[in-house]
This record gives C-alpha cells, sequence and structure tokens, in this order.
C-alpha cells in the first residue's frame, strides 16, 4: 500500500514538472502610453477658470500568474505582465486617474494585443490595444451597478490643446451619457503618449484643458 502510494506522488511531481511556465509580456508599443518620469506634474484648467494641479506616480510593474490543473495537479501555468501608472489632483483626492496594460494570452485570434484599463474616479474603460489600435470592450460605473456601456476609441495622430501639439492620442467617448451616477464620471477622455491626461469632459458638461508646462 505505502508502495503505491509514493508512486501516486511520484506521478504527480513529474505531471507539475511538466507543466511549463510561459511568461507574456506587455507588448513594447503599447508601454508608449504611460507618462514618461520626466513629465510626472501638470496642470488642467476647466471652463470656469478653475486649476487643478496633478502628480503622475511612477510606473507600477508586477508579474500576474494563471494557471489550470486537473485534480490539483499543474497542467499549465503563465505569467503575465502588469503596468499601472496613477495620477491624482493634489488638492483633492475626487480627480484621480490610472492607466493599467495587463499582458494577455497571445493566440491566432488576438495576437499582439493587451488589455488595457483607464480608471477616471469611478469610471473604467476597458478595451483591447494593439499599439494604436483599440477594441472597445466596454465602460463600468463602478460606484453604480448601472452595467456596461459603450463607448467609441479612437486613435488621433496629432491634437492640439492650449497651442500644444500632442503626437499620438487616444480619444474615448461614452455613446450614452445617460447611465452615469458618480461624480466627475468622464464623458470623453484624450490621452496622449508619455503625456497622459491632456482633455476631458467631465458629466457630458463641464471640461478641463491640460496647460503649458
Amino acid at each position: 500500500m505505502k508502495t503505491k502510494h509514493w508512486i501516486l506522488i511520484a506521478l504527480v511531481f513529474m505531471l507539475a514538472s511538466c507543466a511549463k511556465t510561459k511568461s507574456y509580456y506587455v507588448n513594447d508599443d503599447n508601454r508608449e502610453w504611460f507618462v514618461d518620469t520626466a513629465s510626472c506634474r501638470f496642470t488642467m484648467q476647466d471652463d470656469n477658470w478653475v486649476s487643478y494641479s496633478f502628480l503622475m506616480e511612477p510606473v507600477w510593474q508586477h508579474m500576474l500568474e494563471n494557471g489550470t490543473s486537473i485534480l490539483f495537479v499543474p497542467t499549465e501555468r503563465s505569467m503575465h505582465e502588469d503596468l499601472f501608472q496613477n495620477g491624482m489632483n493634489s488638492y483633492s483626492s475626487c480627480l484621480k486617474f490610472g492607466l493599467e496594460i495587463e499582458a494577455y494570452k497571445h493566440d491566432e485570434e488576438h495576437e499582439g494585443t493587451d488589455l488595457l484599463m483607464m480608471y477616471f474616479g469611478e469610471s473604467r474603460y476597458d478595451m483591447r490595444i494593439d499599439g494604436n489600435r483599440f477594441y472597445p470592450s466596454g465602460c463600468y460605473d463602478m460606484g453604480h451597478d448601472v452595467g456596461k456601456m459603450e463607448f467609441e476609441a479612437e486613435y488621433i495622430d496629432k491634437y492640439w490643446v492650449h497651442d500644444v501639439e500632442y503626437q499620438g492620442v487616444m480619444h474615448l467617448k461614452l455613446k450614452d451619457v445617460a447611465y452615469p451616477q458618480s461624480d466627475f464620471f468622464p464623458t470623453e477622455i484624450y490621452y496622449a503618449k508619455h503625456y497622459g491626461l491632456i482633455m476631458c469632459t467631465l458629466d457630458d458638461q463641464l471640461s478641463l484643458c491640460r496647460l503649458p508646462d
């Protein structure tokens, strides 16, 4: 009986050792959406001439472990790189946002795409991203259970804000603005490569634009 027991243990360890770990990393083109460390502070101004000073934190990186198993024996392991950067108004925690990109498990259907999540207050915009191409999934009001909302995503080569030209801009626009209930919900966002947030519209009413450095 003891012999069978040790044989079973040996078999489990042998199967577990056969489960090789595969690592996935965020594509280099997608990394360009994070803010450079040299541009970590900036100011936004709204329609009422009220200014908001923002501080960007350094990019935070860690690896997420995933896997499958049969009868508690690992059959597949994978590590996915997760990058996150947070920005917050210096005087109020209400205006805060973040960008997160996770390395997707690439296959023939989604080769080259990663998962992107844009956070702003109680909102979250989800999509798959491949450099300058976006595949929207849905927008969520995390403060209220309103379900998934549809939004449009487009890439703009150049966009001007307060006489400053930004190259490579992600433009997100909510299709239905009737659902959001949380304060400061962004219904439109302009986000530039290497710079971050450059313009947004809150609650479909108040617009904020980035001032020159």
